[in-house]
């Protein structure tokens, strides 16, 4: 079974005060679900795929169950755009999830199988390495089982 150490890291990160447009870039340019947002080089907190589509869309989407009776396209969107744009990261950051870089592959499977989000940080004493997608953890565990 590969260590954390092997797996392919994405230096996916943000520092605390970044607005929700950086980190909303940093989740697009990297392709993950999740970006570390970083203090010092700790992780303070996470931007997900989630927190974009939650920052991006007026919140009361959320407790529609159908949308067909909006317009096409709501003035509302894209004045909940221009106004996350500016507004910090930390607004919209969750709880991180973090594994150190000597956790076995098992309890990073636990991690992963408990949160809602495709990728966890990995650090090493307290300080941030990179983000472990889900897949590509998941790719490395697969090869280790036909390689060997």
């Amino acid at each position: 079974m590969p260590t954390l150490r092997e797996m392919p890291l994405v230096d996916a990160s943000v520092g605390r005060s970044a607005t929700f447009l950086d980190a909303a870039r940093a989740l697009t340019e990297h392709g993950v679900a999740a970006v570390a947002v970083v203090e010092d080089g700790r992780v303070v907190g996470m931007f997900t795929d989630d927190d974009l589509l939650r920052g991006l869309f007026p919140r009361y989407l959320e407790q529609l169950r159908h949308t067909a009776f909006l317009e096409r396209e709501p003035s509302a969107l894209g004045a909940r755009l221009d106004a996350a744009a500016a507004e910090p990261v930390t607004a919209h950051m969750r709880e991180p999830v973090v594994v150190d870089v000597e956790t076995a592959a098992v309890h990073v499977a636990e991690r992963f199988l408990h949160c809602d989000w495709g990728a966890v940080a990995v650090v090493e004493r307290g300080r941030f390495l990179g983000m472990l997608p889900q897949l590509e953890f998941a790719r490395a565990v697969m090869a280790s089982r036909t390689d060997g």
